[in-house]
C-alpha cells in the first residue's frame, strides 16, 4: 500500500484540518436571535425618543406686562425662540384684526415692544395676536396669542372665566380668518414615534418569548 492510500481519509470522513461548515446549533441560532430582537428593540427606543425630542421644541412664546388693562393704556410685550427673520405684526382680537404694532424682526429668537390697548375696547377678554409673514403676506410662523382683559374706567372687572368679546362682524374680512391645520411635518414626526414604539414593543415581546420556550430534547441516535 502506498503513502498516499495510507493517509486516504474513510468515506464521509472530515480530514483533521478542514475547519467544520456545519449549521449553528440551536443555542448559538437563539442566542443570535435573541441580539438580533434586542438591537430592533434598541433601534426603535431611540427613533421613538428622537421623535418626542424633535416635536417638542418649544415654540415662540409672548408676555404681557399685565393681564389687565384699561382702554388707552400701554402694554409691554416680551417674546421668546421667535425662529424666522421676519418682523412681528401685533393684531388686536382675530387674526386679520387691526394693527396694533409692529415690532423688528428677532434678534436671537427674542423680540420686544409696546402696543395701546384700543380706546374704544369694551370691557371683556380679549386675544392679542403675533404674527410673522413674509414679503407676500405669507405666514412664516403659527400666530402666537396672550389674553387681555380690559377693565374701563368706573366699570365693575369682567368675570373671571367670561367668554372672548366677539371680532367686529363689520370689518372687512382679511386674508386669513383661522388656521387650525398641522403640519405635514408634525404628522409625519407622530407617525415616526408610534412606529419606534411599535418596534421596540415586538422585539421585546419576541425576547421574552424566546426565553420562555423550553429548549428542544435531544433524541438518542439509534446504533
Amino acid at each position: 500500500m502506498s503513502h498516499d492510500d495510507a493517509t486516504m481519509t474513510p468515506r464521509g470522513s472530515r480530514p483533521r484540518n478542514q475547519p467544520s461548515q456545519g449549521p449553528l446549533s440551536k443555542g448559538e441560532t437563539l442566542k443570535t436571535r435573541r441580539w438580533a430582537l434586542v438591537t430592533i428593540g434598541a433601534v426603535g427606543t431611540m427613533v421613538a425618543f428622537a421623535a418626542t425630542a424633535w416635536a417638542c421644541v418649544s415654540g415662540p412664546a409672548v408676555n404681557l406686562s399685565t393681564v389687565n388693562a384699561q382702554p388707552g393704556q400701554e402694554v409691554t410685550v416680551s417674546g421668546t425662540n421667535f425662529r424666522q427673520p421676519n418682523p412681528v405684526t401685533v393684531r388686536w382680537n382675530a387674526l386679520d384684526g387691526p394693527v396694533l404694532a409692529t415690532f423688528d424682526e428677532p434678534s436671537n429668537r427674542l423680540i420686544g415692544g409696546t402696543f395701546t390697548v384700543p380706546a374704544d375696547a369694551r370691557a371683556g377678554n380679549y386675544v392679542v395676536i403675533f404674527s410673522q409673514t413674509d414679503e407676500q403676506g405669507s405666514l412664516t410662523q403659527l400666530p402666537i396669542r396672550a389674553l387681555l382683559t380690559v377693565t374701563p374706567d368706573g366699570s365693575a372687572a369682567p368675570v373671571l372665566g367670561g367668554g372672548l368679546v366677539a371680532a367686529d362682524v363689520d370689518r372687512p374680512a382679511g386674508l386669513v380668518i383661522e388656521d387650525n391645520s398641522v403640519s405635514g411635518a408634525t404628522l409625519a414626526l407622530v407617525g415616526l414615534g408610534v412606529a419606534g414604539i411599535g418596534m421596540f414593543v415586538a422585539g421585546m415581546a419576541a425576547l421574552f418569548a424566546g426565553r420562555g420556550s423550553k429548549a428542544p430534547v435531544a433524541v438518542p441516535a439509534r446504533r
